[in-house]
């Protein structure tokens, strides 16, 4: 059965509409101690163009797929491969984030890999993955005491 586009596919939009939620959930546990700011522009267009962009050719045309040839299976509607990659999504930000933020990415990771699989469209995913960047952004802004 052929996939609606995904403009039209439910799925898709659902991804999107639960960016906020995610990020709102995200903020509440956020600890007062970190002073968030607004990061402006060089950031903006790196967080919400670039970084998603590159970070799902590598996560998705690269792990994920390179996973996906070599782990078949599934458990329950996730595949082997978009977990691994989720996880390693997740330790990825690590290098950024604290601790509690980069586990936190793991689940967009696995809305980001079930796109992926369902669209094979490189764009459907790093659309939702842009959002969710935008709505983490304008909810939280930049960690000032984050490297």
């Amino acid at each position: 059965m052929p996939v609606a586009p995904p403009w039209r596919d439910r799925g898709y939009g659902l991804a999107l509409a639960a960016a906020l939620p995610a990020v709102a959930l995200l903020a509440a546990c956020t600890p007062l101690s970190l002073t968030l700011r607004w990061p402006g522009m060089p950031v903006l267009v790196m967080a919400v163009g670039v970084l998603p962009l590159l970070e799902e050719i590598v996560f998705r045309l690269g792990v994920h797929d390179t996973l996906a040839t070599r782990l078949p299976g599934r458990v329950g509607a996730l595949s082997h491969a978009n977990l691994l990659t989720a996880a390693c999504f997740a330790l990825a930000h690590l290098l950024q984030h604290p601790p509690g933020w980069a586990l936190a990415t793991f689940v967009p990771a696995l809305v980001f890999g079930a796109l992926w699989e369902r669209h094979r469209r490189l764009f459907v995913p790093v659309s939702v993955h842009a959002f969710y960047n935008l709505t983490y952004l304008c909810l939280l802004g930049a960690p000032t005491g984050v490297s």
